[in-house]
């Protein structure tokens, strides 16, 4: 054998070695994306039981928010954890009505405020408050009116509850 040969095997090798070392490092490392459909934060998701609420624009959130935990499902029959919605909405204008000619800007804003406890002990898991704003137009067509912010309303809703859903996902994945 010659030198060349002796050398450049004793490097493969350390070469060898060394990727087998990494290899062995990476895989003691465990990342879960947050949103996989095999992780168990998923399935805490989906044992999510959501309060009653008394407002149109409340429901459309809470409705989603079920949609979103359970995949479609429909609620836990026994929830393992409780979810508390406050909501809020108002509607304003965004100019002035004399700068408006006839179409004016409104904004909606949405409010929640959200608990996440455990339903046996109680144990608050997390809590946090959202605000999220949607915007339409006003013409001089009153149904038009109405229905655009109500769309309004539903979209701000479906954002909602995209964040709140995140939110305990990040919750319970811990």
């Amino acid at each position: 054998m010659s030198s060349f040969e002796l050398t450049h095997s004793g490097s493969s090798r350390l070469t060898v070695a060394f990727f087998a070392a990494i290899c062995l490092f990476l895989q003691a490392c465990q990342v879960e994306p947050l949103y996989s459909s095999n992780t168990q934060t998923a399935a805490k998701l989906q044992s999510i039981g959501i309060k009653p609420v008394d407002d149109r624009v409340a429901q459309q959130l809470r409705n989603r928010l079920i949609f979103l935990y359970s995949g479609g499902k429909g609620e836990p029959a026994f929830p393992e954890y409780t979810l508390t919605l406050k909501f809020s909405g108002v509607a304003s204008a965004i100019l002035r009505s004399e700068l408006s000619q006839g179409i004016s800007a409104q904004r909606y804003t949405a409010k929640a405020d959200f608990v996440l406890t455990n339903t046996q002990t109680s144990e608050v898991i997390g809590e946090g408050k959202r605000k999220v704003v949607t915007f339409y137009d006003q013409t001089t067509q009153e149904f038009a009116n109405r229905r655009a912010r109500r769309d309004a309303e539903n979209r701000a809703a479906e954002q909602l509850a995209e964040i709140i859903r995140a939110d305990t996902a990040s919750y319970l994945s811990r």
